[in-house]
């Protein structure tokens, strides 16, 4: 066999590889469909694949989830109603890529949707990074009377005084009691509440814990006794 013939059966072989992989992944992602039609029938929810108000797509969010990022997916979308909030279940997934190589996140996204503006931020588990780069640039809000709260998350927002006021002491207690193992990513914008955990997909059978858990967060927030303002009609 000559060289000629080893390179073309290597790359038939690699062919086949990739067409194996895409079949199995676009069956997976069918069965994963067909799954989440069900389950938003039995929670009472809408379920509109991809068909979803272009209002509520993207920039138009305006959070950090949805700003900057490079081929943007919404998939398996859910609307309905959950604790009286407007609210929206959907994966959504994005790439980076720095030039040398592409990382894709995918993450099961929950939106609440209520008439009182929020003030824009952006609160998720603090890393290393974060503390690295806080020595430099102080971006992090910090709360000196809720010590475990700054430890274990970083939190920015553009209207640092809009973002202190709505962050008050009974909200910091609520967010510093939620099990840091669940890595919760919680992102405001004038009515839109954003609420996910990176990286990370839904399992079918996990979308009822998943909006009772993302429910509670969310009527938290938009209970706060302070930094909530009405929207300027």
């Amino acid at each position: 066999m000559d060289t000629h013939e080893v390179m073309f059966l290597t790359f038939a072989g690699f062919a086949a590889i990739v067409a194996v992989i895409v079949i199995i992944t676009r069956m997976e992602a069918r069965k994963r469909a067909t799954a989440l039609q069900t389950v938003a029938q039995e929670m009472g929810f809408q379920f509109v694949r991809e068909k979803w108000d272009p209002q509520l797509k993207g920039q138009q969010i305006g959070t950090a989830l949805f700003t900057g990022q490079s081929t943007p997916k919404f998939k398996n979308v859910m609307t309905g109603f959950a604790a009286g909030f407007e609210t929206t279940l959907f994966d959504y997934s994005y790439s980076i890529d720095d030039g040398e190589s592409s990382r894709t996140f995918a993450q099961t996204v929950a939106a609440f949707r209520q008439d009182l503006w929020l003030p824009h931020f952006e609160l998720r588990p603090e890393g290393l990074l974060d503390r690295i780069g806080e020595a430099f640039v102080h971006r992090d809000i910090d709360f000196d009377s809720h010590p475990d709260f700054s430890r274990r998350y970083f939190l920015r927002g553009t209207d640092q005084a809009g973002v202190r006021k709505l962050f008050g002491p009974s909200l910091l207690t609520f967010l510093e009691q939620l099990p840091a193992d669940e890595k919760w990513h919680i992102e405001g914008n004038l009515t839109r509440l954003i609420i996910y955990q990176s990286d990370v997909e839904v399992e079918p059978g996990e979308f009822r814990s998943f909006l009772e858990k993302t429910t509670s967060i969310a009527k938290t927030f938009f209970n706060s006794p302070t930094g909530l303002s009405r929207p300027v009609r």
